[in-house]
């Protein structure tokens, strides 16, 4: 019965792999394929160096990331954006943790939140993928996540299509103070979001958490652009 009814679950609602989108069993998060693909690029990213250290001030005090923004890692990325492809967050989560352990963060943070989007764009998307990777951090680390700590105001221009002069001004014109009144003074916060490229969202970002009173802030992503 408990095999039928699998099946049938699979039938109507296909699980599919993170990365490429191909049917897998219920109980994977990637085919075998892009499993060892992604393997192979986190191996190859390790000494690879960020792209955003080269912008100018930054205001979080270190950035991990799970893998570079290219190869399969970036398919997997770009499926959580715009498909809701969660297997593929599920799956470099704790790679990330791992990187975050590493670095010696992780027993510094004292709370978890996430770069915000529009209103206009989460009703549009359904959720949040920072949040999403903020989530089951929170539950990888057993830190907890607070919410509407930055807000984002509405702009029709995309960040990912300006020039990294334009991101830097774009991101500091759109991220504020959110409606969470929580008291941050003197803590560490770990700051989420889906990749790292300029950095400027991630700065403007950490800036808006220093001016409540957060002492520092640090970065968590699942890929960042290297060179």
């Amino acid at each position: 019965m408990i095999k039928a009814f699998s099946r049938l679950l699979s039938f109507v609602y296909p699980n599919r792999c993170g990365f490429c989108g191909a049917v897998i069993e219920h109980d994977k998060l990637v085919c075998a394929r892009c499993a060892g693909r992604v393997e192979t690029e986190i191996e190859e990213s390790k000494n690879r160096f960020p792209l955003y250290l080269s912008v100018g001030e930054v205001n979080f005090s270190g950035c991990c990331a799970a893998g570079s923004y290219d190869g399969v890692i970036r398919d997997g990325v770009l499926r959580l954006k715009y498909h809701y492809g969660e297997n593929a967050a599920k799956y470099l989560t704790p790679k990330l943790r791992d990187n975050l352990y590493r670095a010696g963060v992780v027993s510094q943070c004292d709370m978890i939140t996430f770069v915000p989007m529009t209103l206009t764009r989460k009703n549009k998307l359904g959720y949040n993928q920072a949040e999403i990777i903020a989530n089951l951090l929170s539950k990888e680390l057993g830190i907890p996540v607070a919410k509407n700590l930055i807000k984002k105001k509405h702009t029709r221009k995309a960040q990912h299509e300006q020039s990294l002069e334009q991101r830097k001004i774009l991101a500091s014109k759109v991220y504020k103070t959110g409606r969470n009144s929580m008291d941050i003074t003197g803590k560490t916060v770990l700051l989420c979001d889906d990749i790292v490229t300029s950095g400027s969202t991630l700065s403007k970002c950490a800036r808006v958490l220093k001016d409540r009173g957060a002492e520092k802030v640090y970065c968590a992503v699942l890929a960042q652009l290297s060179d």
